[in-house]
């Protein structure tokens, strides 16, 4: 049951992940003719093609802590035996998803600063704390997912296990 909605999720993530880097892109294309075709620019396609910009990153990082592909230094861990790699491995997941946790609690305080607020975006009209969820959203998966392959390492480990992808 908990595999199905693991796939679930990973699906909903890659079809919005798809669909908004297509959005980005038509924008920009509809920004770029209605600038240099006709010599009229639409102020909130800017603002929009920012804001499309940093889901895709957040999701896209939400996807590479998934499959572990984020940048990492592994001279020091591949110099260890195997397992005092994969308890390595797990301590910088761990530490990673705490990482993530405290970006999570942080990001929930601020979007909570901007709705009593009640600013908006200088453009579109967008609530500030609707353009700021991503950050929370995305930074919740991704320190549950650097959890998960953290506790991964530590269960590969202590059962011996040779290969840890």
């Amino acid at each position: 049951m908990l595999q199905k909605i693991i796939h679930a999720i990973d699906r909903i993530e890659h079809f919005v992940l798809v669909w908004t880097i297509l959005g980005l892109a038509l924008v920009g294309a509809f920004q770029v003719l209605t600038r240099y075709g006709f010599n009229y620019s639409f102020s909130w396609f800017e603002e929009l093609g920012r804001y499309l910009a940093v889901l895709i990153a957040f999701l896209g990082a939400g996807i590479g802590a998934k499959k572990g592909t984020h940048f990492s230094m592994d001279l020091i861990v591949g110099m260890l035996a195997k397992p005092y790699q994969y308890y390595l491995q797990s301590f910088t997941g761990i530490i990673s998803s705490a990482f993530f946790f405290l970006i999570a609690v942080y990001s929930w305080k601020f979007i909570v600063r901007m709705h009593n607020f009640g600013a908006t975006s200088s453009t579109m009209g967008i609530r500030m704390y609707i353009v700021y969820l991503p950050i929370l959203i995305f930074s919740v998966v991704m320190a549950v997912r650097f959890l998960i392959t953290g506790l991964g390492y530590i269960k590969k480990a202590r059962n011996g296990e040779e290969n840890c992808r």
